[in-house]
């Protein structure tokens, strides 16, 4: 590959050479034109000058007409000829007259002769050289007896033209040396400051950024090195900018309690904390490494593959018994994933040991309320009065903790990790008419009206029949018991991939500061309106837990005074 400087002078080169071969050969043909023209020039006002002096001799000897003619041929360096009508060469400074051949057939004469002057060039016959002619006529009167011609051998012309050509070339090997010199200069003081362009960025990109490009005198090049050396700078400057901030992300990244690991679509692993690093077996690893050679543990390897297979994206990695949560985010703008493992352990056993115990206490408690309330209903038959008032207020908390312990045994069975749903394909018309039938009693005593409203189609969804009974127990449930007057009205419908079912009443309401924590367990809006209606804070909490089980939402709206609209979606899996 050719450098610039090897580019400008090599066509600095050829354009030397060209105007070097092509401005003599130019010169010379126009000298040589103009000299031509100049020689026939003289020619002409010789002849012309000479017709006036052989005019009048023309009668005379032509001896004497030949010594005049030799006289003045030796004189003007010229060859002079003079030559009669018929053709007859009277005198001439060459040669004798009398051996010369008849000039009448020639073109310059003949032009002569018709009263004009005639130029011609051509090998002389008599002399067996090339030469210059021009005639012009001897004119008497109104006749022009004679014609005087003059002469030159080219000869002379070309000892003129040899001493140009020999000092044109002395000129043009001058011109030729000179423009070589200025050419190399010129492409040097262009090509230099473009290779030192050239040099500063090749340091540059290996890393060095206290190097600047030296001054130029040519302007645009000037401009450019103020740019790039400002860019330089300005980069040195970001450069050091993100250092320091990779530095201090390496350090908020290597506190953090959590492991983190950032690893490319391909498996590389790119960023790993020393959490990571601990809790995966990493050792002193290096990154950059697939992840399969950067972590020894198995457990961690194949949530990642897992990751990478676009399989998971949250899960649970147990590795010698301890319990990690592990979270994915995948980042578009670089093709690589984040994965952060949270170390869980001692909250997973204390939930476990939450479920162990709620499972435990429901089942101890159960029996001895049950007792208690078999006891209590008997000896309600015997009394009266102020105690029997007493006694009911026993019989109905008895009833609230009941029911209190079947919802903690039932969230624990929820929460339990083994808890599997039997599936089932459900109609969910049924579902809603049973739990109406159910409530529908209830909800006479208090002079309410339970409605039931549903879509053209309802299409038959695959679900858990018996959870999604609690479901709508729970729902219809809270809508009797909070609404004093007016309606509570199911409606089941479609919506997208999802069937809903809508339970909406017109009773109390929600204030909008509790709708986002009314799904948490033991929540009451209004603890001692809740107890006096038998509530327990943990039916909604059953309720999300099921939905979430059936991959489904619940949602809620609702406006003081004017009643509440709890909504649940359940995936429809007749959809496409």
């Amino acid at each position: 590959m050719k450098t610039i400087f090897r580019r400008s002078f090599s066509g600095f080169i050829v354009v030397i050479l060209i105007l070097v071969v092509l401005v003599p050969i130019l010169v010379f043909n126009t000298i040589e034109s103009k000299l031509n023209d100049l020689a026939l020039i003289n020619l002409t006002r010789t002849a012309e000058s000479l017709e006036f002096t052989f005019a009048s001799m023309l009668e005379d000897d032509p001896a004497e007409l030949d010594s005049i003619a030799d006289e003045l041929g030796r004189r003007l360096n010229l060859r002079i000829t003079l030559i009669s009508r018929d053709g007859i060469v009277l005198a001439d400074s060459e040669e004798q007259p009398d051996i010369m051949e008849n000039h009448r057939t020639r073109p310059e004469v003949i032009c002569a002769f018709n009263g004009e002057a005639g130029t011609s060039s051509r090998h002389s016959a008599t002399l067996d050289r090339d030469m210059l002619y021009v005639a012009v006529p001897v004119e008497i009167g109104d006749s022009i007896p004679a014609v005087i011609r003059t002469s030159l051998f080219f000869s002379d012309l070309k000892s003129i033209l040899q001493g140009i050509i020999t000092d044109m070339a002395i000129i043009m090997l001058v011109v030729l040396i000179a423009g070589l010199i200025i050419a190399w200069l010129f492409s040097r003081s262009f090509a230099d400051p473009i290779r030192n362009i050239a040099d500063v960025t090749r340091k540059v990109g290996k890393g060095d950024y206290s190097i600047r490009v030296a001054p130029c005198s040519v302007s645009e090049l000037s401009e450019l090195s103020s740019d790039i050396n400002g860019m330089i700078s300005r980069t040195n400057e970001l450069i050091e900018e993100l250092s320091g901030k990779n530095i201090s992300l390496d350090a908020i990244l290597g506190s953090i309690v959590e492991g983190l690991v950032v690893i490319s679509s391909g498996g590389i692993v790119i960023h790993a904390n020393r959490s990571f690093r601990r809790m995966a077996s990493a050792g002193d690893h290096e990154e950059g490494f697939g992840y399969l050679d950067f972590v020894s543990n198995s457990e961690f390897r194949d949530f990642i593959g897992s990751v990478l297979n676009s399989e998971i994206v949250s899960g649970e990695v147990k590795s010698d018994g301890n319990t990690f949560s592990a979270r994915a985010a995948d980042i578009p703008e670089t093709d690589q994933f984040v994965i952060t493992f949270r170390d869980i352990t001692e909250i997973a056993a204390i939930a476990r040991m939450k479920r162990k115990f709620a499972a435990n206490a429901s089942h101890e408690l159960r029996t001895p309320l049950t007792s208690i309330k078999g006891y209590a209903e008997t000896i309600l038959e015997n009394l009266s009065g102020e105690d029997r008032r007493y006694l009911k207020t026993i019989l109905r908390n008895t009833d609230r903790l009941i029911r209190i312990v079947d919802d903690i045994r039932i969230l624990s069975e929820l929460e339990h990790p083994a808890t599997s749903l039997d599936m089932s394909d459900v109609n969910l018309e049924d579902a809603v008419n049973d739990a109406i039938e159910f409530f529908s009693g209830k909800a006479e005593e208090k002079g309410l009206d339970l409605i039931f409203e549903k879509e053209t189609r309802i299409p038959i969804i695959r679900a858990d029949r018996f959870r999604i009974e609690q479901v709508l127990i729970n729902l219809i449930d809270n809508a009797v018991r909070y609404t004093p007057a007016g309606a509570v009205t199911v409606r089941i419908g479609a919506r997208g991939h999802f069937v809903t079912i809508v339970v909406s009443d017109t009773g109390i309401g929600i204030e909008e500061e509790h709708l986002l924590r009314l799904f948490e367990r033991f929540y009451v809006v209004d603890k001692a309106r809740s107890r006096n209606r038998g509530g327990t804070g943990l039916g909604l909490a059953i309720v999300k837990h099921i939905v979430t089980l059936h991959g489904g939402w619940v949602r809620v709206s609702s406006t003081p005074g004017s009643g509440s609209m709890f909504t649940v979606g359940l995936p429809d899996t007749e959809s496409p």
